[in-house]
């Protein structure tokens, strides 16, 4: 009779309490039952994500035609505030109220000025604001937005600064039926 061989091996593993060296990869974390777990359930979740967007679509697809009325958005901004109204049209989603960010950048230049001594200073501003708006009967979205911008700098101790110039650049997005906009502002005077 022959003797049957023992398949199973056991593989030893070095473990150290010592602190790992400065610039050393990070130890795994977890056992590779966890490792295994945690990219199943990640799998899982990106495979229900897909199908649910399969089957309702997206937020585009249900409102394709939808986009702003540039002659209907106005940018204004204070110093402090900037106010974007705006208009979208065509807007046909299966709820009341849709999602729009509004981002506001302001470019200043000034002109400094203390004696002989003269300094040109640029600086720049971003904010970014998003809210719900209701969706009309009609399909259109109407709606202002304050968004708060302060730009920091113009302003130098022991000098006299004036701003000589400002740009300000709205930029619209309705997060579910992709209608974008970029819209800069008249003239505009802080």
């Amino acid at each position: 009779m022959a003797e049957e061989a023992d398949m199973s091996y056991t593989t030893k593993t070095p473990v150290s309490n010592a602190a790992p060296r400065p610039g050393a990869p990070a130890a795994s974390s977890g056992t590779p039952r966890r490792v295994a777990a945690r990219f199943v359930s990640t799998a899982i979740a990106a495979m229900i994500a897909a199908v649910t967007l399969l089957i309702t679509g997206s937020g585009a697809a249900y409102a394709e035609g939808a986009h702003f009325v540039p002659e209907a958005t106005d940018v204004n901004w204070d110093g402090s505030v900037a106010t974007v109204t705006f208009r979208e049209v065509d807007v046909a989603l299966e709820t009341e109220e849709t999602t729009i960010s509004v981002r506001v950048t302001a470019d200043v230049y000034a002109v400094c000025d203390q004696g002989p001594s003269t300094v040109q200073i640029h600086r720049m501003g971003t904010s970014l604001q998003a809210n719900d708006y209701p969706i009309g009967e009609d399909g259109v979205v109407e709606g202002t937005a304050r968004v708060p911008l302060r730009v920091a700098g113009l302003q130098l101790p022991g000098y006299t600064c004036q701003v000589t110039w400002v740009s300000v650049v709205a930029y619209l997005e309705d997060f579910w039926t992709g209608a974008t906009l970029v819209r800069r502002a008249g003239e505009v005077s802080i």
